[in-house]
């Protein structure tokens, strides 16, 4: 029981100066303004700092669960800072050499930090293990991992769902650069059917003015034939032979008029069939969700742009030979299965 009131004095006791120490303002202690401008305690500030902050942080903590020797090790360390402070309150200018007392003052208080901090350092280091609430931290921890967890799964959905749109926006812009790459190509045809329009205008033209020199060529040399006897037969046969090379240059500059009329209008056709072909290639594409079937529509599509056509220039018109990729893959999908092994 001895003991046990030896203990409790001695925690009190403790208590009592951790609690006086940890109140105390170091920059008091300087008195620069009660001494003089050379002979003060301003040196000494930073070391009581150093001091006075272990007590703050003691102060702070519950120390009831020390052990006898270290609170006696904290009464004997706070006995000493607070004797310290005392002569140094207590520190007159009247008195014998006194600039050489404030210097010896100040080194013993700069060489005191070692021999308060030895006695104080376990009961520092136990207390803050007592002072930190490990199951907050835990459950802190716990909570935090929960809140990462979670957060990684929103963010990897929704990385997902921007993989998800930036690969459908990319189908899209391929989807619209291939329609705008066919439109282009129907545009280039359509200029170039235009062109063939309008030479094949000016061939009409020419076919009709020739014509009708021709014929009113030819109702010319009918109108002589009755008006005009040859005398002799020489005679005769020169006005024939006059007669037939006129009509006959006459008729072969209206065939060849017509000809390069027909081949014109010809091209005017076929690149404008071209021009629809690849116009209408969009629609017929998105109509249909079947690859094969658009496979068969783009092969159409690339046939109907770039296989070879008579150009009427060369002969009689023939059609070329051509392959009919509809029939060819449809056929194949008829044998295709629903897992598409085939």
């Amino acid at each position: 029981m001895a003991n046990q009131d030896r203990r409790q004095n001695m925690l009190e006791s403790a208590q009592l100066q951790i609690a006086e120490l940890a109140e105390i303002n170091p920059k008091t202690l300087a008195r620069t303004d009660e001494l003089s401008r050379d002979i003060n305690f301003e040196d000494a500030v930073p070391h009581f700092q150093q001091m006075l902050d272990l007590y703050k942080d003691l102060n702070s903590r519950d120390i009831s669960r020390l052990t006898i020797q270290q609170l006696q090790q904290i009464n004997t360390a706070s006995e000493r800072v607070l004797a310290l402070i005392r002569r140094v309150k207590d520190f007159e200018l009247n008195q014998n050499t006194p600039g050489d007392v404030c210097r010896s003052l100040i080194e013993q208080v700069a060489t005191a930090y070692d021999d308060v901090m030895n006695p104080l350092l376990l009961p520092l280091a136990f207390t803050a293990t007592q002072a930190t609430d490990y199951s907050r931290i835990e459950r802190e921890a716990k909570g935090y991992h929960a809140t990462m967890k979670k957060e990684a799964k929103e963010l990897s959905e929704y990385m997902q769902v921007v993989r998800t749109d930036a690969d459908n926006a990319l189908t899209a812009v391929k989807e619209q650069a291939a329609e705008a790459g066919v439109s282009a190509n129907a545009q280039i045809f359509i200029i170039d059917a235009e062109k063939h329009q309008k030479v094949a205008g000016n061939w009409q033209i020419a076919t009709i003015v020739i014509a009708s020199f021709t014929l009113l060529a030819a109702i010319a040399a009918l109108v002589t034939a009755f008006l005009y006897q040859p005398p002799n037969t020489a005679s005769a046969i020169q006005y024939i032979v006059a007669k037939l090379l006129v009509l006959s240059t006459l008729s072969f500059g209206v065939f060849w008029c017509a000809r390069n009329y027909k081949a014109h209008k010809h091209n005017q056709t076929l690149n404008k069939h071209r021009a629809n072909a690849l116009a209408t290639f969009s629609a017929f594409v998105e109509g249909t969700s079947e690859m094969r079937v658009k496979d068969a529509i783009l092969l159409q599509a690339a046939q109907a742009a770039f296989s070879g056509r008579p150009t009427g220039f060369d002969g009689p018109d023939k059609e070329s030979q051509t392959i009919n990729p509809v029939v060819e893959i449809l056929g194949k999908a008829m044998y295709q299965t629903p897992d598409g092994t085939g």
